[in-house]
């Protein structure tokens, strides 16, 4: 009893508070503020998640090969083997990410865009400050757990005009990846050609991520379709919330109306289209280490200089930039289910003339143009797969359901893993890469153009609204 009346006194001083927020309503100029926000965060998460896969070849010789691991020393390939077999313990944390994601059902938006933003900035800075690999770890923890909360993509998709919300975000997703050029610049004045100096581009974005979430404490306000929704069902008094919960808990309609990951699992599994487009991103998903994380160890491998790699990551997030930006207009005209079948297909044609040309030493700038390619396709692949399942849910559990699917995701990451850490000790790790990658993406977009509907046009504020 006394727990309720916590509860109650909580829920009535939020319902007042976003009541005051929607009787404001925004500022002239506020959509503006917030692609600006949108887009300066998708830069610092870009950079974000690619800083560490950029400079691979050089932790992993400076922590396994230079300096030994727990006293003992390790070629190249077994040191990178181990770290991605440590590094997944830092998965852990993706257990945990789901109920974090959720609590934006709850508390808002806004909160939890500014904290993910901090939380990034933290983990980069105890990168930089970093003595020993251990610390690099929970550096490297810290990164994964923040940097794919996702929401301003929430942000961006409820704000959106449903006719040019696949365009608007595509321009927002092409800014951030443009921005990752700031790691081949970084990289060309504070590491040169020499690798050791490696930790001194991780200072930058972790500046820029605390002065994003100023901003975002600042200025930005939650999204309309939230406040919207959490007004009106927290309009509705306490008791009789409960009441009916409890009277038809066992049917799917109230499974579907309480926010919560488990719920939001309920809800993917209750569904058949839903249910098919999560086998197909797990499936796809399974693909994702082989294609992001091992391009810059297979260059250096493949006997690529310092400065060569450097030259190939100029070009990567260009092409990758372009081909996003391109995304959002196909998938507004075509739809998300063809733009997803041919992002499939550019990735792994790009794929393999990319493996091609680090073992034939091309140009480091063609070698990056096919790394762009092939990597720009597969995220467009995936995250159009994301919008779709965010296009199909209600919005009372949207945020819910993005934190089970990132949960569901893990089982596709974990098998990931395992097959290239198994694969890089018996093959080389651009043949391990194709091996596990290909069949991964071709199954996926397979399933996906036979079980799953196309969701372009849906209305976000009454998609899978009761009737």
């Amino acid at each position: 009893m006394k727990e309720n009346k916590k509860t109650i006194l909580r829920e009535q001083r939020q319902l007042e508070k976003l009541t005051r927020m929607q009787s404001k309503g925004a500022w002239a100029g506020y959509f503006g503020m917030l692609l600006f926000l949108v887009g300066f965060v998708n830069i610092i998460d870009e950079v974000t998640s690619n800083l560490s896969v950029s400079v691979q070849s050089s932790f992993v010789t400076e922590f396994f090969v230079n300096n030994g691991f727990l006293g003992k020393a390790y070629t190249f390939e077994e040191g990178l083997s181990l770290h991605t077999s440590i590094s997944v313990i830092s998965y852990v944390f993706g257990i945990i990410t789901p109920f974090y994601k959720a609590l934006a059902d709850k508390w808002g938006r806004k909160p939890l865009f500014a904290l993910s933003t901090f939380g990034m900035s933290v983990g980069l800075l105890i990168i930089y400050f970093s003595p020993n690999y251990l610390m690099f770890l929970l550096g490297y923890g810290i990164i994964g757990f923040f940097y794919s909360h996702d929401i301003q993509i929430i942000y961006i998709l409820e704000e959106a005009p449903d006719k040019q919300r696949a365009m608007i975000y595509s321009l927002l997703k092409s800014l951030g990846i443009f921005g990752v050029v700031c790691i081949p610049v970084l990289r060309n004045f504070l590491m040169g050609n020499d690798p050791t100096q490696w930790r001194r581009i991780f200072m930058f974005p972790a500046v820029c991520g605390l002065i994003a979430t100023v901003l975002i404490l600042i200025f930005a306000k939650d999204t309309k379709v939230f406040l919207k929704e959490r007004t009106a069902y927290l309009s509705v008094p306490y008791e009789v919330r409960q009441a009916e919960k409890q009277r038809v808990k066992a049917e799917k309609k109230a499974q579907r109306n309480q926010a919560g990951v488990f719920n939001g699992v309920k809800y993917i599994f209750s569904d058949k289209d839903t249910k098919s487009l999560i086998i197909s991103h797990i499936i796809f998903d399974a693909g994702m280490p082989a294609i992001a994380l091992y391009y810059e160890s297979s260059m250096h491998i493949a006997g690529m200089t310092t400065a060569d790699i450097t030259k190939s990551l100029l070009v990567l997030p260009m092409v990758y930039a372009v081909l996003t930006l391109c995304s959002g207009f196909v998938a507004d005209f075509i739809g998300r289910k063809k733009t997803v079948t041919v992002a499939g297909v550019l990735c792994v044609v790009g794929f393999i003339l990319f493996a091609v040309g680090i073992n034939q030493l091309w140009n480091p700038y063609l070698i990056g143009g096919l790394c762009g390619l092939y990597q720009g396709c597969y995220w467009i692949g995936r995250d159009y797969m994301n919008i779709m399942m965010t296009e199909k849910v209600p919005t009372d559990i949207r945020a819910s359901v993005v934190g089970a699917e990132g949960l569901l995701l893990i089982i596709g990451l974990a098998v990931g893993y395992i097959l290239t850490i198994i694969g890089m000790l018996v093959m080389e790790v651009w043949l391990t890469c194709l091996v596990v990658a290909i069949p991964c993406v071709v199954i996926s977009v397979i399933m996906l153009i036979r079980k799953v509907n196309e969701t372009k046009g849906a209305n976000m504020d009454e998609v899978g609204v009761s009737a």
